[in-house]
């Protein structure tokens, strides 16, 4: 099986960026002149393209409850490059306010607490949820104004 053919049913399973292709390729022993050539096809006949790629994975990551940091984070984990990121964040339609669906999630977290009386407890709490936010990606400004406002 030449390296295209790898390439395609590798890509067959489901989407992946210009550099995960690229890295199984290598990972096969293809040589690098043919790796390229492959990569090169691939873009032309949009079967790679990691402008959509980013897109896609923005809005899915959106419907996951996940915030833009940890998105962007993870697209570059994938080897998609910043600009390509920040392309695809501009043509993004709908992107949901951090706050609205943050405050959905730490809303979530908590609903099965009672809001503690005592200082200290209302702090471990707001904590929790501090910490539930930004594993999901969200800054720390978004997730400590969620935290205080579901914590009174």
């Amino acid at each position: 099986m030449n390296a295209i053919e790898k390439a395609v049913s590798y890509l067959n399973i489901k989407s992946r960026t210009k550099a995960q292709v690229e890295k199984y390729l290598r990972e096969k022993n293809y040589e690098e002149d043919d790796i390229k050539q492959a990569i090169k096809e691939l873009e032309e006949y949009h079967y790679l393209d990691d402008l959509e790629y980013a897109r896609m994975y923005f809005e899915l990551g959106f419907e996951k409850g996940r915030g833009t940091a940890r998105i962007r984070r993870e697209l570059g984990e994938k080897g998609v490059d910043r600009e390509t990121v920040d392309k695809a964040f501009e043509l993004l339609e709908n992107v949901p306010e951090p706050y609205d669906v943050a405050f959905d999630i730490g809303r979530k977290t908590i609903e099965n607490f009672e809001i503690p009386e005592d200082y200290q407890q209302k702090q471990k709490l707001q904590a929790k949820i501090v910490r539930k936010l930004a594993t999901r990606g969200f800054s720390g400004d978004v997730a400590y104004k969620v935290a205080k406002e579901l914590v009174k």
